[in-house]
């Protein structure tokens, strides 16, 4: 079933083939509760040409104990923030069949070279039955493969395992990279390095506690963390298929609005060209202290010479 919220486009027809169901006003009304999302794939935003997708995901019992999610991240660029655009959650669905949901899902994000979704599955416990199913009996082809970070040789890296492993090593890194994105305000759109749209998430957030370090935090008595764990694997995916970008989104946003604004006032200033013309060097200088009224009346004496670069392969042509 598909919910799609405001945010996202209202009337965007889901492909056929992918077992998914427009939940109506009425239909979702009739759910209630707080549960009323459940086993749905909330979206807010449909899948766009020429953008790169992660699902990551934490994999539960099925058994009503905890809670499977499945969260997709569309990459940040230089244009655009990393955002959370659909998120799947449900405390009834047995792992192997999450796996169907996870193919459907990421069919339908796809990368702009036609793979689904890079799906990045924490497999400590049952998650490694659903990513089984998925590689073997769905056909899936798309998996983050586990990195080896204090690897010395940069070549060996990348082992031939497929998922994502929490240990007592890479928590830390994963909630402190995610803390990071969600943490680094861009001052240009006033939006987080990796905007969270989902309610469950943030209230997760405002439960998840420590008096310590961060990678000691964990859910408050009767809370959970499930949809942090995959918010923050996917997140952390993101950010390691960019390289490990050391300097955050939005402080590259920041310095390409400053070189922009600097062009912008550069541009206010005619450029003087004097190549293919017939002024001395001291006349080019004389010409460099002169107001711009003065050296429009210049430039029209000179019919605007200059030199044409696309011109090149015949000598050069003068305008």
């Amino acid at each position: 079933m598909i919910l799609t919220f405001p945010e996202a486009r209202p009337h965007y027809a889901i492909p056929p083939g992918f077992g998914f169901h427009r939940l109506s006003v009425k239909e979702l009304a009739e759910r209630g509760g707080d549960r009323a999302l459940f086993n749905c794939l909330q979206m807010w935003q449909h899948p766009r040409k020429g953008h790169r997708y992660v699902m990551g995901v934490d994999v539960g019992d099925g058994l009503g104990l905890d809670r499977s999610v499945v969260d997709v991240m569309r990459m940040g660029t230089i244009d655009e923030c990393e955002e959370q655009v659909a998120q799947f959650i449900s405390d009834t669905t047995a792992p192997r069949a999450l796996a169907g949901i996870i193919d459907a899902v990421g069919h339908l994000y796809k990368w702009p070279d036609g793979r689904e979704a890079m799906a990045a599955i924490e497999c400590n416990n049952h998650g490694l039955s659903t990513q089984d199913t998925l590689q073997l009996h769905l056909g899936y082809r798309h998996f983050f493969i586990w990195e080896v970070l204090d690897q010395a040789d940069p070549n060996k890296r990348w082992t031939t395992k497929m998922g994502w492993v929490t240990t007592n090593r890479t928590r830390p890194i994963l909630l402190d990279q995610f803390y990071t994105g969600v943490t680094t305000i861009d001052p240009i759109t006033g939006y987080s390095d990796c905007r969270i749209n989902s309610q469950f998430t943030l209230d997760e957030m405002r439960d998840f506690q420590t008096d310590g370090s961060l990678w000691e935090a964990e859910a408050a008595k009767g809370a959970f963390d499930d949809c942090i764990i995959a918010g923050g694997i996917a997140h952390y995916v993101c950010w390691r298929l960019q390289g490990g970008e050391t300097e955050p989104l939005a402080d590259r946003r920041r310095r390409r609005a400053e070189e922009q604004r600097r062009r912008l006032r550069a541009g206010d200033q005619k450029h003087l060209d004097y190549r293919n013309s017939d002024m001395t060097a001291q006349d080019q200088r004389q010409q460099e202290g002169l107001s711009p009224e003065e050296r429009q009346e210049i430039d029209d004496d000179t019919d605007g010479l200059f030199y044409d670069p696309d011109s090149r392969g015949s000598g050069g042509t003068l305008y």
